[in-house]
């Protein structure tokens, strides 16, 4: 959450941000030109998919110049002050779901209901996606554009080698426990038998993609959204953390050096999983992307080892299966004065065409039931989302509300504490509690 500061320095931070957050910008554009100007951020990572609608927009509207202004890193901050002003306020931005009520909270995103409601491709969207760009008010605030899911990635060819069944299909947390034993008991001293984020440097990975998982596969929930309250469920954290306690107490996980590495998501799939240095690994969908022709490691043969299978809840209760699933979305900041130019920027963005080349380029999971149905999409090479579809009915969101991006740094801090072995579970559990507390306020957490 961005701290309060005063007017004066509000108006310098913003004017530094346009500055400092982006390079020129992509588009030839020039403000002393005939035509209007549309101002789209982004971050780097997708140009060539943006650089692809920019040609397109303004081919479709001859009067019109898209001046797209990339963000090289820290996008969220960045783009947050710039929304602040209009003075430096792009016209289209793209909002990682997670912080997207916090950035309603503070005034800078226009609701899009009244678009919506007049948009018959709007129910061409997974029902999923829409929850993570609906706001406590309950309106929503953005179109989604990119979508995922968390499940657990194991290696054939070391499961085989440890006379574990291939295909995998772990029913509780202990059958993937029990699985990285022997994997540990079969393999070198080198391999990781069990991979899960756990630590600060890793951010929100650690929350989302190992703690959400495993808490919700417990069956009980972060946020109480009829009492407008954070939930402390003293059982579900204890077992939760005992989890991460178990993995790094019998040596089946990473190494803390490796865990801490900020970078790990990379080395992980350009290097660990291609080396068969490790067994499992709780991750998202989109690991498979890295490994497509043009990447960094493109590796074809790469799912003739390894499998992406959804992760157990806790001992098995319904659903059976848990997942967390996060995404991008496009919306429309408050001081932006061409909204409704903007509007279009967005339909067209993430239509059937333009959402399919957007998979296509990434390898992340579509958003549209439509393309979600389409052979070509199903039969990409090196994808997997067909497996990766059918997870997403037993995923959750994090909740859209302000207080989250604190309340996920605070667990990411007691994740690594119970890896480190600088606290037992039990000791985890009371340091949640009171850091949540002095998060969010006494009166805002209720326990279960």
């Amino acid at each position: 959450m961005l701290k309060k500061i005063g007017i004066a320095g509000m108006a310098l931070l913003t004017t530094a941000a346009l500055a400092a957050c982006s390079d020129s910008p992509s588009s030839s554009a020039d403000s002393s030109g005939d035509g209007e100007i549309l101002k789209v951020t982004y971050p780097t990572w997708w140009e060539d998919w943006f650089k692809d609608l920019e040609k397109d927009f303004e081919a479709e509207h001859e009067d019109i110049d898209v001046e797209l202004i990339p963000l090289h890193d820290d996008v969220t901050t960045k783009q947050a002050m710039m929304m602040k002003s209009a003075e430096t306020s792009p016209d289209v931005a793209v909002e990682d779901t997670f912080i997207l009520n916090s950035d309603v909270n503070a005034g800078y995103l226009s609701p899009m209901d009244d678009m919506l409601e007049a948009w018959d491709e709007w129910d061409n969207f997974e029902s999923t996606t829409k929850q993570g760009v609906t706001a406590v008010d309950g309106k929503v605030y953005g179109v989604p554009f990119s979508t995922d899911v968390q499940g657990l990635w194991y290696n054939k060819e070391l499961f085989e080698s440890a006379g574990l069944p291939v295909p995998f299909d772990p029913q509780s947390w202990d059958d993937v426990l029990n699985a990285a034993e022997s994997i540990k008991g079969d393999s070198a001293e080198d391999v990781i038998p069990l991979f899960t984020y756990v630590s600060k440097a890793t951010g929100e990975a650690t929350s989302m993609r190992s703690f959400q998982v495993l808490y919700n596969g417990t069956g009980s929930e972060l946020y109480n959204f009829d009492e407008k309250k954070w939930v402390v469920d003293p059982n579900a954290l204890k077992d939760t953390f005992g989890f991460i306690d178990q993995v790094f107490k019998k040596e089946i996980g990473p190494s803390l050096s490796v865990a801490s590495n900020s970078q790990v998501a990379n080395q992980l799939s350009e290097d660990l999983m291609i080396n068969n240095k490790v067994a499992m690994v709780m991750d998202g969908n989109w690991v498979a992307g890295s490994w497509r022709e043009g990447r960094a490691t493109p590796w074809p043969e790469a799912l003739d080892t390894w499998g992406f299978i959804p992760f157990p809840t806790q001992n098995g209760q319904e659903p059976g299966y848990t997942s967390m699933s996060g995404g991008w979305a496009l919306s429309i900041p408050k001081h932006s004065d061409q909204q409704d130019l903007a509007a279009e920027f967005i339909k067209m963005a993430v239509d059937e065409e333009h959402q399919f080349d957007y998979v296509k380029q990434t390898g992340d999971m579509t958003v549209r039931t439509d393309v979600a149905e389409k052979e070509e999409y199903l039969n990409q090479p090196v994808s997997n989302y067909r497996e990766a579809g059918e997870i997403l009915k037993y995923t959750n969101f994090r909740p859209a509300v302000d207080d989250y991006p604190a309340v996920s740094t605070h667990i990411q801090e007691v994740m690594e504490s119970v890896a480190s072995g600088s606290l037992s579970p039990e000791e985890a559990v009371k340091n949640y509690e009171t850091g949540l507390k002095r998060i969010v306020g006494e009166e805002n957490v209720m326990t279960k």
